[in-house]
């Protein structure tokens, strides 16, 4: 590189010696680890953000699955009569979906309101491998009315 030097005229040559010296393009090793730190951290937290929104998005198919799973088991529930809700049917009581909702089952429990004459507290929960699902309702039947003869 050549440089003017002050204190005579003319050019002098330098081989990039002394206070001369020009900076040189490109990244320092600092630099390159500062970089790849900061995309490092950008990429696991943009991975993190996206493995949460697949599990929101798990929870809330299930949560579906399971509330639409419910009312159709209480569809069944409204037309059992009185003497079953007492005393609820086997395959109304518990059991398990077919495919492909195969992973899922269902168990139904019925008690009498003990102050209301007709009134039953019904409970329908949703079970799978890693959570549940219950329904908790109240169904009336009209009770039988006893005359005496």
């Amino acid at each position: 590189m050549w440089t003017r030097s002050s204190k005579r005229r003319g050019a002098t040559a330098s081989h990039g010696t002394g206070p001369h010296l020009r900076a040189r393009g490109g990244l320092s090793l600092l630099e390159a680890v500062v970089s790849i730190t900061i995309v490092g951290l950008t990429s696991v937290a943009a991975l993190e953000a996206a493995g949460g929104d697949m599990r929101a998005t798990e929870r809330s198919r299930r949560a579906i699955e399971a509330e639409a799973l419910a009312t159709s088991r209480l569809d069944i529930i409204d037309m059992l009569t009185q003497q079953e809700l007492q005393a609820i049917p086997d395959s109304v009581a518990n059991g398990k979906f077919s495919k492909p909702l195969d992973e899922y089952q269902w168990t139904t429990q019925s008690a009498a309101v003990s102050d209301q004459a007709g009134l039953y507290d019904v409970r329908v929960t949703i079970a799978w491998p890693r959570g549940s699902y219950t329904v908790k309702t109240y169904e009336y039947r009209t009770p039988p009315i006893v005359s005496r003869r």
